[in-house]
């Protein structure tokens, strides 16, 4: 019979394994999607005007002229934000890291999803 403190000894190092596995995959997805996004910014700079629908993004492209530097910098710098933010959680092994990490990475693939197929 095992004792109850090597289950949760056990379980525990189950958990920080499977973090380990999956919780890289998500961060490359949420970059990877992150820049692609950029480059389809940067590739159909000359329309971006018709196709952006995000109002923020709209407003940068307005302040620079229609030039997409702004833009692309403002949402590279999120992402690299949002990326350091969640490493630290890790760091800081914070419960609430593998909902807000899954809800991140699942909405990038949304994202991917309506970039390439609309």
């Amino acid at each position: 019979m095992k004792s109850a403190m090597g289950i949760a000894i056990r379980g525990t190092f189950l958990e920080f394994r499977r973090w380990q596995l999956w919780f890289p995959l998500f961060v490359v997805a949420i970059a990877a999607v992150s820049v692609y996004d950029a480059y389809l910014i940067v590739r159909f700079r000359d329309m971006i005007w018709l196709m952006e629908e995000n109002p923020m993004g709209l407003w940068l492209l307005e302040i620079a002229d229609g030039q997409v530097g702004i833009f692309v910098r403002v949402k590279l710098a999120g992402t690299v934000m949002v990326l350091s933010l969640l490493m630290l959680m890790w760091k800081m092994r914070m419960s609430m890291l593998f909902p807000v990490t899954t809800t991140i990475a699942s909405w990038q693939t949304g994202l991917m999803i309506y970039l390439t197929a609309f």
